[in-house]
């Protein structure tokens, strides 16, 4: 009997714990439900309909004792048992890797950030043992987002793990196998089709990502609304403070409380000194956008390279003297950022700031060239047939012919020239765009309800059958299709 892991944190539990039920149901698998902490088991063993044989599991109650003067011991065995260096894994994490963050100079503190650098080895070493033993005798995982502690654990032992995660291409989600929200059909898919040349367009037309979308439509930069923020934040802290059930170590108390009025400070520092598509007509653009810290996007996703501030430095080095680069903010950070930063870019000779409440897909179509790191822009340029410097190593459109990956200056300048002086053939364009819309809709199955799910306590059986049923085509070693076929003609 196949046993299974599923790995429940804040998000989603619901549609988790429905998956569970439906494998254990469907598949007559052994099913383990790894929860954060009491509050997600609790849910689970509530929710869970009754005589149900799914084991939970309270991740935070599993002790490992790993004395300090032998976490190095431990930290070495690790790195050379897994292939894995510590320092890399230390840096994806937004408390022991705080240091790295050099883009958001007002993230708020977390306690873990500044402990000295044996405390963060042995606190490290704890959850990478305490991993290894929930790890042990699964034959696959579940979880959200890829969780390189898992992930490197899974490939030693021979474990599959698999990510239920945005496509980018509307309400679509797919199931990612690798470290990097892509997986290996889905990259297969890309390769193969950028070299059909008989691949028929699809006639329909690029969908924005549905979740980025409604969370971005939230954001307000008004007085009256960070008040309001700034009210929950007091509210929700005190609460957890008296309960005491704040993360130990974790942020300070009201630590977040600055950031809902720098945002607007900041915000409208940016309006008045930013230009909008009429400034620029006259100019050729390079468009690049920020990124929101700390997040999986970069810290994860990107782990060789992150450096926002850099990426505009050698891309301004490199462009000729008759364009501009224009940057745009991402709608979440500037709470997080400095004035500094924004003033620093604006003293860059050929760089502006895009107007806050300019649209991101104009500045994308009057644009000559679009530069990423990771984010969702890269491949909507590629949707609008543009082309793509790409600064993330791991990106899904970086097999693609009209995409050029650069990982330092002399690369990007190459990839400047190339693109300016050698330019590709607009079927190229048009091939990669087709290449891409294929693979994404191919790799993934639409759940436009998911993006209202993220709080649901209530089991998402529909959800967890259609998710099922994307996972049964791409991995059928894993789960037999004919099983979630007949539930999915049951649920319509």
């Amino acid at each position: 009997m196949k046993k299974i892991g599923i790995f429940i944190a804040s998000e989603q539990k619901g549609f988790l714990i429905a998956l569970a039920d439906q494998i254990e149901l469907l598949y007559n698998f052994k099913v383990v439900i790894i929860a954060r902490d009491k509050y997600v088991a609790e849910l689970a063993h509530k929710i869970l309909p009754k005589g149900s044989s799914v084991t939970v599991v309270d991740h935070s109650k599993s002790i490992v004792s790993v004395p300090l003067d032998s976490a190095l011991n431990e930290a070495t065995r690790i790195e050379g048992f897994y292939g894995v260096k510590i320092a890399m894994l230390l840096s994806e994490d937004r408390a022991l890797g705080q240091g790295y963050l050099s883009n958001v100079q007002k993230i708020p503190d977390i306690k873990r950030a500044s402990w000295a650098y044996n405390k963060k080895i042995q606190f490290f070493v704890r959850d990478f043992i305490k991993t290894e033993n929930i790890l042990n005798g699964l034959d696959f995982i579940i979880q959200l987002w890829p969780n390189k502690i898992r992930t490197s654990i899974c490939r030693k032992a021979g474990v599959k793990s698999l990510s239920f995660t945005a496509i980018k291409f509307g309400d679509r989600m797919f199931w990612s196998d690798d470290d990097y929200i892509t997986s290996r059909k889905y990259i297969e898919r890309v390769k193969k089709n950028s070299l059909n040349i008989d691949k028929k367009d699809i006639p329909q037309q690029y969908e924005i990502d549905g979740e980025a979308n409604r969370i971005n439509k939230k954001v307000k930069y008004s007085y009256v609304s960070a008040f309001k923020e700034a009210t929950k934040t007091i509210i929700n802290d005190s609460k957890n403070f008296i309960r005491g059930i704040n993360k130990k170590d974790s942020y300070h108390y009201l630590g977040w409380l600055p950031s809902n009025f720098r945002k607007i400070k900041n915000y409208k520092y940016v309006k008045n000194n930013s230009v909008t598509y009429s400034d620029v007509l006259k100019q050729k653009i390079v468009y690049f956008t920020l990124h929101l810290e700390p997040e999986v996007a970069l810290q994860q996703f990107s782990p060789e390279f992150g450096n926002s501030m850099e990426a505009i430095i050698w891309l301004s080095k490199s462009l000729p003297v008759n364009y501009i680069l224009v940057v745009k903010e991402q709608v979440y950070s500037y709470g997080v950022r400095s004035k500094w930063y924004y003033n620093q870019l604006i003293k860059i000779p050929n760089v502006v700031l895009a107007h806050p409440d300019t649209d991101s897909w104009k500045w994308i179509e009057l644009s000559e060239i679009v530069a990423t790191i990771t984010g969702t822009v890269g491949q909507e340029a590629v949707h609008f047939e543009k082309p793509v410097i790409s600064f993330g190593k791991h990106q899904i459109i970086n097999h693609l012919p009209t995409v050029f990956f650069a990982s330092n200056y002399l690369e990007t300048e190459i990839s400047v020239n190339k693109i300016i002086k050698k330019p590709l053939s607009k079927v190229d364009y048009h091939q990669s765009r087709v290449a891409l819309l294929h693979a994404q809709l191919e790799s993934s199955i639409d759940i436009p309800e998911y993006k209202d799910a993220f709080k649901s306590v209530k089991l998402e059986a529909s959800m967890a059958v259609k998710a099922l049923h994307n996972m049964s085509n791409e991995y059928p070693e894993l789960l037999p299709s004919e099983e979630v076929a007949c539930k999915i003609s049951q649920v319509d």
